[in-house]
Parts: structure tokens; sequence; C-alpha cells
């Protein structure tokens, strides 16, 4: 019997999972980023993102080097599946996977993948890390752009 208890308790208990990483309202630091060659740099940027069940929803507002301002949109779920971008010169489609508290992102254009990220968010929550990934393989390239919380 108490097996059988402890059994249903366990069912009954509610899933805690991290938050995903991107969640928040994050303001660029230039002052920790790096950036590897041939990427546009960001001068200024903010980065809000809201989660609601198993989709995300994210607005980047960029001034880049030149003062070209632009602001892109995606409203994603967390499974992989394509979803719509709009407001990212040549990129058109977004596909997210969280995996803990970790997100990864994959950008591409006419479905042909073009830049990806993994998002971490720090233990304290205060800070946002966005390393750049190679989109097809996956490995971590030279761009780390971070963010702090607003």
């Amino acid at each position: 019997m108490t097996t059988f208890l402890f059994v249903l308790w366990m069912a009954a208990a509610p899933v805690v999972r991290p938050p995903v990483a991107l969640v928040g309202d994050w303001e660029l630091n230039l002052a920790r980023t790096h950036y590897g060659p041939a990427v546009e740099r960001r001068i200024r940027e903010r980065f809000t993102c809201t989660q609601d069940g198993d989709r995300l929803e994210c607005v980047i507002r960029a001034v880049r080097a030149g003062g070209r301002q632009t602001v892109g949109r995606f409203t994603a779920p967390l499974n992989r599946a394509p979803a719509p971008v709009t407001g990212i010169t040549d990129l058109d489609q977004v596909r997210l996977r969280v995996d803990g508290g970790v997100l990864e992102a994959t950008f591409s254009l006419r479905g042909a993948p073009l830049f990806g990220y993994r998002a971490y968010r720090s233990d304290d929550g205060r800070s946002l890390a966005i390393v750049t990934v190679d989109p097809v393989t996956h490995a971590a390239l030279q761009t780390v752009v971070v963010y702090d919380r607003r």
C-alpha cells in the first residue's frame, strides 16, 4: 500500500522545468561580448522574450555598427517545428529546441540553415550568453554575445 501511495503522489507532483534561457528582457553588454570574423556588430540591442506554454515569442531591437536599425520577431514552438521570422535580413524561419535550460536556435532562408546559436542563462539569472554555432553541425563558433537582465 505504501508503494502505491508513493507512486500516486509522484504522478501528481508538478513537473519543475528550468526556465528557457531566452525568457526575459535583456540588454546587450558590449564590454563582455566577443565578435568573431565577418559578424555585423551591434552597438545596441534589446532582446525581449516571453513564453506561453511550449511557444516562445521574441522581439529583438538592434542598432548595428553602421547605424542601421532592425526589429526582428518570431513566435516559435520549442519542439524544432519551423516558425516564421520577420525583420531579420536574409532569414525567414527559425527552429527552436530546449535541452534543460539551454535553448538552441537554427535560422534558415528558404529551408537552408544559415545561422545558429545556443543560449545560456547564468545561474543567478542576471545574464544571458548567446554562443554562435554552425547551423548544420552545431559546433561552437567564435562569437559570444552577452546580455544583462533589464
